[in-house]
C-alpha cells in the first residue's frame, strides 16, 4: 500500500495496487474531485525508516538492559567480595581461639608430665588449671614402678617384719605409689589386707627418675590371725 497526494487540495491517501490497475494507475480525489496519475504523486514509503528507527532504539534499549545487568553483576560480585573480606579476620580470629583452646587442653592433659620434666613449668601449669580447678601433682605412671625385692619375716621378740624396694624406671619423676601387702594362708587364701600410704613407709611423694627407694615395715597381728600367716602378696597402686 502506497501514499499518493492531490496536486490540487494536497489531501494525502492510500492507494492500492489493485485500485491503480484498475485505471492504469489514474485516481481520483475524494476532496476535491481531482484526477490524477497517483504514481507521479507517490510519498516515499517511511517505513524503511521507521523501522530502521525501531531497531536502533531496540539495540540501544538492549545494550541499556546489557549494561545494566553487567553493572548489577559487578555490583554482586563487589558485594560478595565485600562480605568475603568482613568475615575473613572474623574466621581467621576464631580459628585462632579454637587452636588456643586445643593447645591449651593438650597442655592441661599432660601438665603433671610438663612440670615432672620441667619443674619451672609448674607455676604456669598451675595458672593454666585455675579455669577448671584441676592441680598438678607428680605423674601417676604404674608401669614405671617396678617392685624389685620384697622380703616378709616374723621377728624373734614377736611381731612382722616387711622389706620392699621399689624402681621408677621412667625419665622423670613420677608419684610414689601405696602398697597392699595380703597375708595368706597355705591355701593362698588371704587371712588378712592391709594398706600402707606413702607416709606410713616412710617415703618420700615422688620417685626420683632411674632410682630405687626402700622401706621397712613392722607390723604386729592378732594371734588369731597370726597363726594361719603362711605367705603374702605385695601390690602397689595408686590410691
Amino acid at each position: 500500500m502506497d501514499i499518493t497526494h492531490c496536486p490540487e487540495c494536497s489531501t494525502a491517501f492510500k492507494v492500492t495496487p489493485e485500485q491503480l490497475a484498475l485505471a492504469s494507475g489514474w485516481v481520483r480525489c475524494g476532496r476535491c474531485g481531482a484526477v490524477f496519475e497517483a504514481q507521479r504523486h507517490f510519498t516515499p514509503n517511511p517505513l524503511p525508516e521507521a523501522a530502521s528507527l525501531i531497531t536502533s532504539e531496540q539495540a540501544s534499549s538492549k545494550s541499556q538492559d546489557k549494561l545494566f545487568a553487567q553493572d548489577k553483576k559487578a555490583d554482586s560480585v563487589s558485594g560478595h567480595a565485600q562480605a568475603v573480606s568482613t568475615r575473613w579476620p572474623t574466621w581467621l580470629a576464631l580459628n585462632a581461639l579454637l587452636l588456643l583452646l586445643l593447645i591449651w587442653q593438650i597442655v592441661l592433659s599432660q601438665r603433671h608430665v610438663l612440670a615432672a620434666e620441667e619443674p619451672a613449668l609448674k607455676p604456669i601449669l598451675e595458672a593454666l588449671c585455675a579455669p577448671v580447678a584441676c592441680e598438678v601433682t607428680w605423674p601417676r605412671e604404674l608401669d614405671a614402678v617396678q617392685i624389685e625385692n620384697t622380703s616378709f619375716s616374723e621377728n624373734l621378740e614377736g611381731g612382722y617384719t616387711l622389706q620392699i624396694r621399689l624402681r621408677n624406671t621412667q625419665h622423670h619423676p613420677v608419684a610414689t605409689p601405696y602398697l597392699e601387702l595380703n597375708l595368706t594362708d597355705l591355701q593362698d587364701q588371704v587371712v588378712v589386707r592391709r594398706v600402707f600410704s606413702t607416709e606410713e613407709m616412710a617415703l618420700s611423694s615422688q620417685m626420683t627418675a632411674l632410682r630405687d627407694v626402700r622401706s621397712t615395715l613392722n607390723f604386729d597381728l592378732d594371734a588369731d590371725i597370726s597363726e594361719h600367716v603362711s605367705g603374702f602378696r605385695a601390690l602397689i597402686f595408686y590410691p
